[in-house]
């Protein structure tokens, strides 16, 4: 990956619809080029997926949650993290799930309407789920920066 490669990858994480003539322009290159390097960038894997996002609250799920989670030890076998992993990858709540070190085992946010699908959302999820030993949610105030560009 080369310079104009970083270049054309900061532009389209900021926004993906931008036309490759506008990027050609800002960067110093044709836009067949452009349109070459994006489609090697896809082709080999560095741009995972061309998405929208969108803001939780535009939708109706405006209360957003970070909940630690942690199994219990004798579950942290393969196959009981495999089970918890599949469980939130399939959960429509779920915004990310990330497994991680220190006192929790997993990181997760989720995005709901309110309080009312939060308290279903943890029965369901944790409260009924033998396998997890303690989870503890913080509520989301306000999102001083939220997205998901990497810094190149």
């Amino acid at each position: 990956m080369d310079s104009f490669d970083k270049k054309i990858l900061n532009i389209v994480q900021n926004n993906n619809r931008t036309s490759t003539e506008k990027i050609a322009d800002e960067i110093g290159l044709s836009p067949s080029a452009v349109q070459r390097r994006l489609k090697h960038l896809r082709d080999e894997g560095i741009i995972h997926a061309d998405v929208s996002i969108v803001y939780p609250e535009s939708v109706g799920k405006g209360l957003l949650a970070i909940v630690n989670v942690t199994l219990g030890r004798e579950v942290q076998a393969a196959v009981g993290i495999k089970e918890f992993k599949k469980i939130m990858i399939d959960a429509t709540e779920v915004i990310q799930c990330l497994m991680i070190t220190g006192t929790s085992d997993f990181i997760i946010m989720v995005a709901l309407a309110n309080m009312e699908e939060f308290e279903d959302f943890t029965y369901k999820y944790f409260l009924e789920n033998p396998n997890i030993t303690g989870f503890n949610t913080s509520i989301v105030i306000n999102k001083v920066k939220y997205g998901l560009a990497i810094p190149l």
